[in-house]
């Protein structure tokens, strides 16, 4: 077959190609061409999914093409098909596999994928990709794929946002050339193509989008599964076959395309001859058919709809024609399935899942036990620079927990991931971890516990492959964005966000934890927690406010400056300047510099002045009380307290950074150069 031959086979595979001089280019420079398509197992398999699809995969095959199956039973999961229960949706799936290959699909050159089994087989590679795509992505834009779901905007759950992004991620993750998948799935591709972009990826995807089969019913646009009548299924009887067809909307008009939406989905109109569109798809698909009517053959669909249309050609004579060639169709399927046993008991299964005609109800998500001691986690801030007062809260929250709950543990988990996905820091996830390590580091200088563990998003998530993302599916079905949106405090900064909340309460189940400790820098996202497990989860504030901002106390800026706040990495270049420019009047008894003092008061028992006999000698404060009595009498210079303030941050910050060894002291250097990169975007 030369090139012409197998771009034409090729092309009429789908109603609309994007874009059709990159499918030339890729036939005649890429040997082996692989096209890939995802479905759900989700029940009922329609003609459309059964001949259609394998009429369509026969010519990609046959054009040289490999084509994967991406069998999406994580995605039926997240879109609550079959009950939500895993198991009964890899049978689903089986059985649709088995229908495929009674029908005629030749595969030898085709590949059955589970998503499940090769998500986490590649969970790194995949996931990652899947966080980087949220990152790059509004909220909006990936609500506009959410129609592929069949779901409006006001009902979307936080699955069905994950949904697009896991979808998009498929098609780079199975190095696929060409989507071939129905026009309705249209902008969740344009999106892959879209991301090709925003990382400078030449080489896109082309989109081979099939036509949509009609309804069988008068203004129906395309099938549905909801509807029996609407469509042919590959289990139904003669009898079935020839009833629907029997009724049939039937109208004598000439076709034309389908106008689409923006969508994809094709647009209802009382001129859409479902019979014919069988005949076109179903029947003339395939190479080399045939239909006879009344003694008459017609080679081409064009002749026998002109016969129709010009009333040659009866509609009960039509109807009959269209009934033998389907059930000629079936026939080989419905053998199959009677005398293959294992192929009946799927059959049966798989009808057994819907008798009475009824949605299966949703099986409910089962929690972890909780564990046996106390066990609170807590997340490191993604940030360059963590507020020192934020920090010293930490210490002190994670101190007062081990206090109260004795035998009882703290975890700190790094979000290495979830910074990423939520585009933190420089949304690269080197410069993250680096401020993560450094950070953490840093706070266990300055007194963390040492009991205290560390682990990261990454060790949690691959320690966990398979279990971490079933949980965070099971969240986000039973969640509405539009909490996760409220959890945030409003409008989110890209889809990934969404991912990172759920990840947030899937690592605190696979921590097995009993409390969230949570910083100011939280918000009110670690409640998500406490809400999903039905208030099992305790939510424990850090107390913070002890090391304010810098500045004069009632007339703080809308930002704050870079001088205002004290940093858990400041150097001491920076702790002199701060100091030496941070309010602090005379006879007051509240300011910055005296809160300051209070709080390392509190820390060393006592706070040492040290100045001349004339200006009244060193003196030593033991208690808050008398440090800010002497402030406010003016018997404490400022200077004199902004001396001693200093010389303990200094003595605090070369303890904590004479603990850091060589590595992290390079990722301090990282740190910098990511610093200088976000400078320049603002």
């Amino acid at each position: 077959m030369n090139t012409d031959d197998r771009y034409k086979l090729l092309r009429s595979v789908g109603e609309e190609c994007i874009q059709e001089s990159e499918l030339r280019n890729l036939i005649e420079k890429k040997p082996l061409i692989r096209c890939y398509d995802g479905f759900e197992p989700s029940g009922r398999m329609h003609i459309a999914q059964g001949i259609f699809k394998a009429v369509n995969v026969n010519k990609c095959t046959a054009a040289g093409c490999e084509f994967v199956f991406w069998v999406a039973d994580w995605f039926a999961l997240m879109n609550d098909k079959v009950g939500g229960e895993l198991e009964k949706i890899r049978i689903v799936g089986r059985y649709l596999i088995e229908v495929w290959k009674a029908a005629g699909m030749d595969t030898d050159k085709v590949l059955f994928l589970w998503s499940s089994e090769e998500i986490t087989s590649h969970a790194d590679t995949y996931w990652r990709m899947v966080l980087d795509i949220g990152r790059q992505n509004t909220i909006a834009r990936i609500k506009k794929c959410c129609t592929i779901m069949g779901k409006t905007e006001g009902t979307l759950t936080a699955a069905q946002v994950l949904y697009p992004l896991m979808q998009c991620c498929d098609i780079f993750f199975l190095k696929a050339d060409i989507c071939q998948l129905g026009l309705d799935q249209r902008k969740v591709n344009m999106l892959a193509r879209e991301y090709c972009d925003l990382i400078g990826r030449k080489l896109k995807p082309v989109i081979l989008s099939h036509h949509m089969l009609a309804g069988l019913r008068r203004g129906q646009a395309k099938m549905s599964k909801s509807d029996p009548d609407s469509a042919i299924f590959m289990e139904d009887t003669e009898e079935d076959v020839a009833r629907k067809i029997r009724q049939a909307y039937c109208p004598r008009v000439k076709q034309s395309a389908s106008a689409i939406t923006d969508d994809g989905a094709p647009v209802a109109t009382d001129d859409r001859n479902p019979v014919l569109d069988y005949f076109q798809c179903v029947v003339y698909a395939r190479p080399g058919a045939v239909a006879a009517i009344d003694g008459t053959t017609y080679a081409t669909y064009e002749d026998l709809e002109q016969a129709f249309v010009s009333d040659e050609v009866s509609e009960d004579a039509l109807k009959s024609c269209l009934i033998d060639e389907v059930n000629a169709l079936l026939a080989p399927v419905r053998q199959h399935f009677a005398s293959n046993e294992e192929a009946h008991e799927l059959l049966e299964a798989v009808k057994s899942y819907r008798k009475g005609g009824a949605t299966l109800p949703l099986a409910e998500t089962a929690l972890p036990a909780a564990p046996e001691k106390p066990h609170a986690c807590m997340w490191m801030p993604a940030l360059l620079k963590v507020p020192l007062d934020v920090a010293e809260g930490m210490i002190k929250a994670t101190e007062d927990f081990i206090a109260a709950h004795p035998g009882g543990t703290v975890t700190v988990v790094l979000p290495d991931w979830s910074a990423v996905a939520s585009d933190e820091i420089t949304g690269v996830e080197k410069d993250i971890s680096a401020a993560l390590q450094v950070n953490c580091a840093l706070l266990k200088a300055y007194g963390l516990p040492n009991s205290v563990k560390i682990v990261t998003e990454n060790e949690v998530i691959l320690g966990n492959r398979n279990d971490f993302w079933v949980s965070v599916i099971g969240i986000a079905r039973k969640n509405l964005l539009s909490h996760i949106e409220e959890l945030y405090g409003g409008e989110l900064r890209n889809a990934g966000q969404v991912i990172a909340a759920l990840m947030r309460v899937a690592t605190a189940l696979m921590l097995s934890v009993s409390h969230v400790i949570s910083t100011s820098l939280d918000g009110h996202i670690n409640a998500f927690a406490r809400e999903y497990t039905k208030e099992r989860i305790e939510c424990v504030q850090t107390l913070e406010g002890r090391i304010p901002a810098l500045h004069r106390p009632g007339a703080a800026p809308a930002v704050l400056g870079a001088d205002d706040v004290l940093y858990l990495d400041d150097n001491d270049m920076d702790i002199r300047r701060k100091i030496k420019k941070a309010y602090s009047a005379p006879n007051e008894e509240a300011n910055p510099v005296i809160s300051v003092a209070q709080h390392l008061l509190a820390q060393h028992g006592a706070l040492n002045i040290e100045r001349g006999e004339a200006n009244g000698g060193n003196v030593s404060y033991n208690t808050p009380e008398a440090l800010v009595a002497d402030c406010g009498s003016g018997a404490l210079h400022p200077a004199d307290l902004k001396a001693a303030v200093l010389q303990l941050l200094l003595d605090r910050s070369a303890q904590a950074r004479a603990l850091l060894n060589g590595e992290l002291k390079k990722n301090m250097t990282a740190l910098r150069n990511a610093e200088k990169k976000m400078a320049k975007k603002r």
